[in-house]
């Protein structure tokens, strides 16, 4: 599936993901989202802006932060590497999983045809620290861990300009995870950006062993085609799609 970099490679699990935009959104979210719960979330993203480019997201990184909704809703950044390549992860990186606030997963993502493998590095940085980052009060890598920057630093393809960041959003996102389909248990996701012409997305994601992920794709993109719903055909990934949306409206 992925080309190791080495004996210790380690792949710890595939996430599978199906998304859906404009109308067929809304036709999913009727047929699949439950009526009630849901974890409420603002979703922003650090870029380095350019005229008509995505720098960062361009070399594969991702730089997200979320604040939950509601007393007591957490906060979080997550730095991705998509694609990461095999390469660059040293044996300090392969052999981190989790210390404190911060945690690493190597995920093989499968989206259509599209088969790569993304390193997630997520810490619990807390609401406050995500909050003043977006009301404009702290810098944007502030939110970010020394450990998160340090992997940045050692394993992405191209420098992160922490004094050149950028954020973007918010994206007001509602999550439903442990939702059953039949044999399958997924998670799902309701993406808006609001403005004068709104946009929406819904992911339908499944995260499973390596082995035999692509058997289990098949048959999670089957169930949905068999209830009337018509995923996207492109390969391009939902952040792109919502990043590109958040650029063209902050450069205007």
């Amino acid at each position: 599936m992925f080309v190791s970099a080495g004996a210790h490679f380690r792949l710890d699990s595939v996430e599978i993901r199906v998304t859906f935009s404009g109308t067929d959104a809304a036709a999913a979210i009727r047929a699949l989202a439950p009526d009630h719960g849901g974890a409420r979330r603002s979703v922003h993203f650090c870029e380095v802006l350019g005229a008509g480019s995505l720098p960062l997201l361009d070399a594969g990184v991702t730089l997200r932060l979320r604040a939950g909704s509601g007393r007591g809703g957490g906060g979080d950044a997550t730095a991705v590497l998509r694609p990461c390549r095999t390469s660059r992860l040293t044996e300090r990186w392969l052999g981190f999983r989790a210390q404190g606030p911060d945690s690493l997963r190597l995920c093989g993502d499968f989206s259509g045809e599209s088969r790569v493998l993304a390193a997630s590095f997520a810490s619990d940085c807390g609401r406050r620290a995500v909050e003043a980052v977006i009301s404009g009060g702290r810098p944007p890598a502030t939110a970010f861990s020394g450990r998160q920057r340090a992997f940045l630093t050692e394993c992405a393809d191209v420098y992160v300009d922490a004094g050149g960041l950028r954020v973007l959003g918010p994206v007001h996102a509602a999550r439903w995870t442990g939702v059953r389909l039949r044999h399958h248990e997924v998670r799902l996701e309701h993406w808006t950006v609001r403005g004068s012409e709104p946009l929406e997305w819904f992911e339908v994601s499944e995260r499973v062993a390596p082995e035999g992920a692509e058997v289990v794709q098949a048959s999670l993109t089957a169930l949905l085609r068999a209830r009337g719903l018509e995923p996207d055909l492109t390969q391009e990934t939902l952040t792109r799609r919502v990043l590109e949306a958040l650029s063209a409206g902050a450069v205007r």
